[in-house]
């Protein structure tokens, strides 16, 4: 199935940079990632045959776009920290100081619901109700008692080797369910639960994956046409 026509095929300015500034390729990896969560990606960047995919179902009364935005808001600000966090030492000053390397704070609300088991949870109470809600379906679905905020920030660091997966994009399904993509390197089973902990607490009624998916999906959902779900493997 074409795909490649679906989408504008030049990559964004986040490849740009990481490809070109002297960057190592793991680094400029993260630069990339970190530029497909405000950016979502192209066609054109799409390099490997499947992605690990979520499937969210989203709590009232919250829009789906909502949701996107919530979720997209946190990862945003912790591959912020990623980045801060490069050891650009090597490079020139003038290539070091073109990379942005400002942190977007961490959403009140999430800040405020990743406050740790324990006599912390009081704090808890102060977050808003769809955050209060996404922790407690975490709990319940056997995840843990939840995430305090700089462990949960910890795992974003950029010589942190727990974390092996990467952000990729967020999609319409259909209906009031969306997808989110990672790129796990082909697994379909790896350590997830920072991610888990964002995707509950971003307002979701129930989170399953991952699922190692064609990546002809993303490429179907992305473009407004999404594929049935036997496309899947």
């Amino acid at each position: 199935m074409a795909m490649d026509h679906a989408m504008d095929s030049e990559p964004g300015p986040g490849l740009h940079y990481a490809t070109d500034s002297g960057l190592d390729e793991e680094d400029a990896q993260l630069v990339a990632e970190r530029g497909r969560v405000d950016r979502p990606p192209t066609a054109a960047e799409l390099t490997v045959p499947a992605l690990s995919r979520f499937l969210v179902e989203v709590a009232g009364p919250a829009t789906v776009e909502e949701y996107q935005a919530r979720l997209r808001a946190v990862l945003g600000s912790a591959l912020d920290h990623t980045v801060a966090g490069l050891d650009l030492d090597h490079l020139p000053d003038s290539a070091a100081l073109a990379l942005d390397r400002s942190v977007r704070p961490v959403p009140p609300w999430f800040a405020a619901v990743s406050t740790g088991p324990g006599a912390a949870h009081a704090a808890r109470e102060t977050a808003p109700e769809f955050a209060r809600q996404g922790a407690g379906r975490f709990v319940a679905a056997g995840h843990g008692t939840g995430w305090r905020l700089a462990g949960w920030l910890e795992r974003f660091d950029w010589d942190n080797t727990f974390r092996t997966w990467q952000w990729w994009d967020v999609t319409r399904t259909g209906g009031r369910t969306v997808s989110i993509w990672v790129d796990a390197h082909g697994e379909d089973f790896f350590a997830c639960q920072e991610l888990r902990w964002a995707a509950w607490t971003a307002g979701a009624a129930r989170v399953d994956g991952p699922a190692l998916v064609d990546a002809r999906v993303w490429l179907a959902e992305r473009s407004g046409h999404p594929l049935r779900r036997s496309a899947g493997r």
